[in-house]
Order: C-alpha cells, then sequence, then structure tokens
C-alpha cells in the first residue's frame, strides 16, 4: 500500500520532531519535511504532499492556507491549534480544512486522528462542549428543525458530540444502517447536504443559547 506523503510544519521544530517520530512509527505515512510557517507554501509547492498537518497560532494562518490550497489544489490539510475555543471554526471549515485537532491530544493520537481523516475520509473537530453549543439549539437558526423525530434529535445531539456513526448506534441500540437513515433524513431536514455541513451548522451555534432536547 502507498504511504501517504505528509509535511509537518510548526513554529516549533521540537514540536515537529515529536511528531515526526510519531508518524514514522507508522506504515501509513511517509514524513517529507518538517518546516516552518514561513517555509511551507514554497516547499509545498515543490514537493507536493498529500497531507500537510500543521500547528498554527493566531487567525492570520487563514490567508496563507487560502495560498496554500492554490498551490496545492488536492492537497489535505489538518490544523493543530492550542484552544479550538479562540477560533472561527466555520471559517476554518469553510477554507477546506479536513481536521481540526488540539495540541493537548498525544502524538500518538494525532496520528491516529490524521489516519482516519486521511485514510477513511473521516472529519475529525474537537468535540462540541456546553462552551460551543447550549441546552437547546435555536430554532430560528434551523428551519426543519420542529420537523425532526425524536430519534433524529438524539442522533444529531450524538453528532454534536463528534461522535461516529458506529458510536452514535452502540450509544443508541442500533444498527449503523439506521443511524445513516436518520442521518441523511435529518440532513434533509436541515437543508444540508451531509456530515461536514451538519457540524459546521452545529459551530454557528457556538454562542447560542439553546440545544436541542433529546
Amino acid at each position: 500500500m502507498d504511504r501517504f506523503r505528509i509535511v509537518l510544519c510548526s513554529d516549533s521544530p521540537l514540536y515537529n520532531k515529536t511528531l515526526a517520530v510519531a508518524f514514522e512509527e507508522n506504515n501509513s505515512f511517509q514524513v517529507l519535511d518538517k518546516l516552518l510557517p514561513d517555509q511551507l507554501i514554497e516547499r509545498a509547492a515543490i514537493i507536493q504532499p498529500d497531507v500537510v498537518v500543521w500547528k498554527v497560532s493566531g487567525s492570520d494562518f487563514l490567508i496563507l492556507l487560502k495560498d496554500l490550497i492554490k498551490t496545492c489544489p488536492v492537497l489535505q490539510t489538518v490544523i493543530i491549534v492550542e484552544n479550538p475555543g479562540d477560533y472561527d471554526i466555520l471559517a476554518i471549515l469553510d477554507s477546506g480544512v479536513r481536521g481540526l485537532l488540539p495540541m493537548r491530544l498525544l502524538p500518538r493520537q494525532m496520528v491516529k486522528a490524521v489516519e482516519l481523516i486521511v485514510g477513511a475520509g473521516i472529519m475529525c473537530l474537537p468535540r462540541l462542549g456546553p462552551e460551543y453549543l447550549s441546552p437547546r439549539l435555536q430554532e430560528t437558526e434551523f428551519s426543519g428543525l420542529s420537523l425532526l423525530t425524536q430519534r433524529e434529535r438524539e442522533v444529531i445531539n450524538h453528532l454534536s458530540q463528534g461522535s461516529s456513526n458506529n458510536e452514535i448506534a452502540k450509544s443508541l441500540g442500533l444498527s449503523e444502517s439506521t443511524i445513516k437513515s436518520h442521518l441523511r433524513n435529518a440532513f434533509k431536514k436541515l437543508n444540508v447536504r451531509n456530515r461536514t455541513e451538519a457540524l459546521a451548522l452545529l459551530y454557528r451555534q457556538e454562542k447560542g443559547k439553546n440545544r436541542i432536547d433529546s
């Protein structure tokens, strides 16, 4: 199996090296380079990696990210931040980022998350806690909210916690195919096309005052 060609980027060479050790122990990845942020776009244009894992600080990286995606249009980008709550997660999702990981994860957890993102196509985002969503999502923000069934509400609540379809199925005692069916129906009612758009919609409620009752 071909390995994913990965570039690591951080303003800390030591952090780059720590992550590189973890990725090099995984047979799914080949670490091409370890870069500082001001080296990323020029170097990526030359080597065209499959994946960039980028530890960022501040919000200026969004401008560089747009240039990076133009330079490497098929690139999958995973962002690492110290505190996800400090960022506009919707803007990050809209930029095309495939994963947003908190720095508190251990290196091997980072590797596992990136493997799920690039290998299985799973969107990895921080779990939504009380600081993101309060007890009941505002119906004014969800025109289809009143149309959701009780079970669909339960499934969407689990989705907001970052649970996979398999995890939701186990928690609710249902089959995974049934969960997929409930999600399809809920997405249609909420006027979103997929899991990514649903998560983006949930993150939009970050400063809201309500959450769906289960």
